[in-house]
């Protein structure tokens, strides 16, 4: 039974298929064990296996043989250096991405991206449709407001007007009553006054008969006097 098969070692330079910056040295062996644990990786790595070179596990166990090793320590020297590596192989690959699960999530980005944006600009328009609703009610209130004014603009002037009418009207009455009243006090008094001319005219004329009278009866009474003198 050999002690050693061929092993995959894994050089540091950029692989196909995975994203990263930087890739540590590391080797994953084929060979057999005795512990159940070596008949598997960790991780399945096919797409790795199948562009990393291969190196002589037996090889290498003989040149470290050669410089001292025993089997055992050759073959343990093996063993810790594929556990060492493959446990570093899982920690670098586990925070690596394949170019498909980039591009993947790439896309997944701009497809948020683009429902975001989609959503940024619903709600802009939303809000726009908003604005815009409001304005046209505020408008419509303004109308509304401006129109009721007016009427009460027109109702206020038409109540000065007809005020005015009637205060003319009642002006106009007041005048034409105080005039009328003026005439019937001239009416009034020119028959006063042709009243008390016709009595002055009476009354000269009992003066003039009581000095005609006065005078006849002196003038009778001067002649008695001087017939009877003589």
């Amino acid at each position: 039974m050999p002690l050693f098969h061929k092993c995959v070692y894994r050089i540091p330079y950029a692989l196909p298929g995975l994203q990263g910056t930087r890739r540590p040295a590391s080797a994953v062996c084929r060979h057999l064990r005795t512990k159940p644990h070596y008949h598997s990786t960790k991780h399945d790595t096919p797409s790795l296996e199948l562009h990393m070179p291969y190196f002589d596990a037996e090889r290498f166990a003989m040149l470290l043989e050669k410089e001292g090793f025993s089997a055992s320590q050759s073959r343990a020297v093996i063993n810790a250096l594929d556990d060492v590596v493959d446990e570093s192989t899982v920690n670098v690959t586990d925070d690596l991405v394949t170019k498909a699960e980039q591009q993947q999530t790439i896309t997944q980005y701009k497809s948020d991206f683009r429902k975001l944006k989609s959503d940024i600009q619903r709600m802009e328009n939303n809000d726009v449709e908003d604005v815009k609703s409001a304005n046209e009610r505020l408008k419509a209130d303004i109308e509304k407001l401006k129109k009721t004014l007016q009427e009460e603009l027109v109702r206020s002037q038409a109540g000065v007007r007809l005020d005015l009418n009637l205060e003319k009207g009642r002006i106009r009455d007041e005048t034409v009553e105080q005039h009328d009243r003026l005439k019937n006090t001239d009416e009034k008094i020119a028959n006063e006054i042709h009243a008390l001319k016709t009595q002055m005219q009476g009354i000269k004329m009992q003066i003039l008969r009581y000095m005609i009278g006065t005078i006849t009866g002196a003038g009778t009474l001067v002649l008695g006097y001087i017939h009877f003198s003589h």
